[in-house]
């Protein structure tokens, strides 16, 4: 008996985390979502061809950084090209971020605001994961393995830096924006309070970030530098980005209401509601009671930053979308747990039964896990009936062989990897062809000579009733290969109400 018990004693924590994952995800599962979006399908298919032997940017185009291409492709491995492989790296990944956030604001803060932390983040998770396999889901433990080397930061180990310096460069690699942590944390060592030794302390401890962070960026420069991709690499992973983030004009009114709209799938647990409260709370105590803040005051401080500094990364685009808003829940969970330990310290002094208190903490939990019930339910039935694309899907499996290639003129990756039929070009998508000011002229004959030469068997326009072709730039030389195409590649009828192209030796009947 008392063996079981120590057993449930040491575990209880792992299983309550592991069954809070495992409900965000299980919507998500392709127990439940048949078919993933579109964001994902690119990294699936990316991930497909790396297992392949094809290399991101020099074989596959996209504008992620490389980092999200070689999660799928490892999750692809373990299930052989199916995607419960992947869907176990989320879990494993969502684990191990709820795992360290709860020990990190349960050291800090105590049991019952872990707790309540966990359960507002986690319920806050599943209105903004849009299907899931984002980039920002996989930051998620590095944000909260920052936060945890922070919290230790006084010990003197330099690993500590060094660590921070490497998971920000991982999370960089995964999403340029989902570095708004680390940049608060520098920021915070600029502010503490001058003391003997201080600046070599400082110097040391921003060096040791700065040779985590480079040595990250030296192996992946070299990875591809080595294979000859460094300029797609640059080309589609930043230069395409500054560009994209650089269309639109800067209207304060309207960033402020997407990030209005943003914010707002994080209120319906109450997640941004105690955050807020803990933000306001935690200024005033730095400011003019530092004494209660001991202990945690260099985590507080990270937190004060982090928080404007998400919020700026996520408005660099003024289209943003809920899953963007991912990045904010590390520290959202760090200051809803230091609201619910002020709370409970000003009513520690009451004489409240521990009974009263466990029934009070308990009923607390029950009525925002139950105000969020509707969106979760809500959630599970659109993902079970997203299942549009089956018919197309079905069709092209039925039509050609996976010798064939297929293209899907628009921004249907996903259908390439659901068919595990590759695109023609490394353009499995079409979106950087038709952006004027960035594309130019060799990108898109690029394109056209790979269609021709690897001649698809199909191409079907998922964009219609626009027409295909439609480039920002026309010469010679495109109009000659467009040319080429329409009077090669026939129409044969619909599927799905997108039209279906095949090649044919003779010209195209008008």
């Amino acid at each position: 008996m008392r063996s079981v018990q120590n057993i449930v004693k040491k575990s209880w924590e792992k299983l309550l985390v592991l069954c809070g994952a495992l409900c965000v995800l299980l919507p998500v599962s392709p127990l439940n979502l048949q078919f993933t979006y579109k964001d994902s399908g690119v990294f699936l298919y990316t991930g497909w061809r790396i297992l392949n032997g094809e290399l991101p940017y020099l074989d596959i185009w996209d504008h992620k950084p490389p980092v999200i291409f070689y999660i799928n492709a490892l999750g692809l491995f373990i299930t052989s090209n199916s995607r419960w492989g992947v869907w176990l790296l989320e879990l494993f990944s969502l684990y191990i971020a709820a795992f360290i956030g709860f020990q990190l604001i349960k050291k800090a803060f105590g049991i019952f605001p872990a707790m309540f932390s966990l359960l507002l983040w986690l319920l806050s998770i599943v209105p903004i994961l849009q299907g899931g396999n984002f980039t920002t889901e996989y930051t998620l433990p590095l944000q909260f393995i920052a936060l945890w080397l922070v919290f230790d930061s006084n010990k003197p180990d330099g690993w500590r830096f060094f660590l921070i310096g490497l998971t920000g460069a991982i999370a960089f690699f995964t999403k340029q924006t989902a570095a708004g942590l680390w940049i608060a944390i520098v920021i915070s060592l600029f502010l503490r309070k001058l003391s003997p030794g201080w600046l070599r302390q400082q110097f040391r401890e921003l060096s040791l970030i700065l040779i985590g962070g480079l040595s990250v960026c030296v192996i992946i420069l070299i990875f591809f530098g080595v294979q000859g991709a460094l300029p797609q690499f640059w080309s589609a992973a930043f230069e395409y980005n500054f560009f994209y983030s650089a269309l639109d004009e800067y209207d304060m009114a309207s960033r402020i209401s997407s990030a209005a709209r943003g914010l707002r799938p994080l209120t319906r647990a109450g997640l941004l509601q105690f955050s807020i409260i803990g933000y306001a709370i935690a200024i005033g105590l730095i400011l003019f009671n530092k004494k209660f803040t001991d202990g945690f005051r260099s985590l507080l401080l990270v937190g004060l930053i982090d928080l404007p500094v998400e919020l700026a990364l996520i408005g660099i685009s003024k289209n943003t979308f809920p899953h963007y808003y991912m990045t904010l829940l590390p520290v959202l969970a760090l200051l809803t747990g230091f609201a619910a330990w002020v709370f409970i310290s000003l009513i520690s002094t009451w004489k409240i039964p521990n009974i009263v208190k466990y029934a009070a903490a308990a009923g607390i939990m029950a009525v925002f896990a139950q105000g969020s019930f509707n969106t979760y339910m809500d959630q599970l039935y659109t993902y079970r009936k997203f299942n549009k694309k089956e018919t197309v899907i079905n069709y092209i499996k039925g039509t050609t062989t996976p010798d064939d290639y297929v293209l899907m003129w628009g921004a249907e990756t996903l259908i390439n990897y659901e068919t595990l039929r590759r695109s023609p070009s490394r353009f499995s998508y079409q979106h950087p062809l038709r952006r004027e000011g960035y594309v130019d002229e060799g990108l898109i004959v690029e394109f056209l000579d790979d269609v021709i030469q690897n001649r698809p068997r199909l191409i079907i326009n998922t964009l219609s009733p626009n027409p295909m072709y439609d480039f920002p730039i026309h010469t010679p030389e495109i109009d000659s290969k467009i040319s080429y195409l329409q009077s090669h590649y026939c129409a044969v009828g619909d599927v799905d109400s997108w039209p279906v192209y095949e090649y044919s030796e003779d010209f195209c009947v008008p």
